[in-house]
């Protein structure tokens, strides 16, 4: 298996096209907005959506040569942390914060008009990321509210959306909560399977095996005892094998336990191997078909692995979230993860 390293491209406000060089790390063009970047999507090799803060959206249909801006109308004080994206045309946009800073919206012509599609009313409420088993069925989780995970449902394929009932919802203890860094707090696989990670006071994983209708709780190696710490980012290849990643956003460079894997469908979590842990503080994470890895991302750099256990630094800055192999980050900077 030969290493892996980034070629950087280039996303941007006034959209420049850059030139990839294999191989390599290409600088970002100047922009005259550096939108930081935590939405991802990738619909293709080709074709990739971003999303982030100042309402920013873009999407790509040449591998990142090139970008679109398809910013939703009076979306300029949003912070676009996840969208999930059908096709070149259709895609699910969410925004994050406190109370009415969390939105839905969805497209069916790729961006060039947006409908508002629901808005959290609760307070305290913030909504951290969105997923799909298939193009009708899909599922949002955010922060407690009443001491309980928020967690919706369409089956329209994002046009309306239900709200689980409180009794049923995953229940947190004081100061647990889930991550909005990358989109990826919650995983599905086919069948049915849901997994939601949290951290701050605990860091846990929550399964359901019926559509996200009834959940269990599962301890996790990953430590969590701040609100800066925990599990960031939860991704699944298959039904039985998946990878936790996390750490700690405010030290990002402890590398101690910030990743662990399962083989039984997350019913049990085994740490990385002491010494072939990520380099530090990671919030984005994906398995690439493409690629036969995993790629996690973290603000201060990236790694791969093939099994979850051991992990491989890659030569590259920092990015945010990582989807197949795509990855966003901060000042409107998006990678591709390559073969050297």
């Amino acid at each position: 298996m030969r290493p892996l390293s980034v070629a950087l491209l280039c996303a941007g406000a006034t959209l420049a096209s850059c030139t990839q060089v294999p191989s390599a790390i290409v600088n970002t063009t100047e922009i005259s907005s550096k939108p930081s970047l935590r939405g991802l999507s990738s619909v293709n090799m080709q074709q990739a959506w971003v999303s982030g803060s100042g309402g920013f959206v873009a999407r790509s249909a040449d591998g990142g040569l090139s970008w679109e801006l398809v910013q939703p109308d009076d979306s300029a004080a949003l912070d676009f942390r996840d969208i999930h994206a059908f096709s070149w045309d259709e895609a699910v946009l969410m925004s994050a914060g406190e109370g009415t800073a969390s939105n839905l919206l969805r497209t069916e012509d790729g961006g060039q008009s947006w409908q508002w599609i629901a808005t959290n009313n609760a307070p305290e409420g913030f909504w951290d990321g969105i997923a799909f088993w298939d193009r009708q069925r899909g599922l949002l989780v955010g922060d407690p509210v009443g001491g309980r995970l928020t967690v919706m449902f369409t089956t329209d394929g994002g046009r309306s959306w239900s709200t689980l009932a409180p009794q049923s919802a995953p229940e947190t203890v004081e100061g647990e909560f889930a991550f909005a860094a990358s989109g990826t707090s919650v995983a599905l696989q086919s069948g049915g399977l849901a997994w939601i990670a949290t951290g701050g006071a605990r860091a846990k994983v929550y399964r359901s095996s019926d559509f996200g209708q009834s959940w269990q709780t599962i301890d996790t190696p990953i430590p969590a005892a701040s609100a800066g710490a925990g599990i960031f980012s939860i991704a699944f290849r298959d039904r039985q094998h998946g990878v936790i990643v996390g750490g700690d956003y405010l030290a990002p460079e402890m590398r101690h336990r910030i990743a662990a894997y399962t083989t039984d469908g997350g019913l049990s979590w085994i740490p990385a191997d002491e010494g072939f842990e990520p380099g530090g503080y990671r919030s984005g994470l994906s398995w690439s078909n493409m690629l036969m890895a995993w790629i996690a991302v973290g603000p201060e750099g990236a790694d791969y692995s093939q099994d979850g256990r051991r992990w491989h630094a890659l030569e590259t800055p920092g990015f945010h979230a990582v989807d197949q192999e795509w990855a966003s980050g901060g000042s409107g900077r998006v990678g591709r993860v390559i073969w050297d």
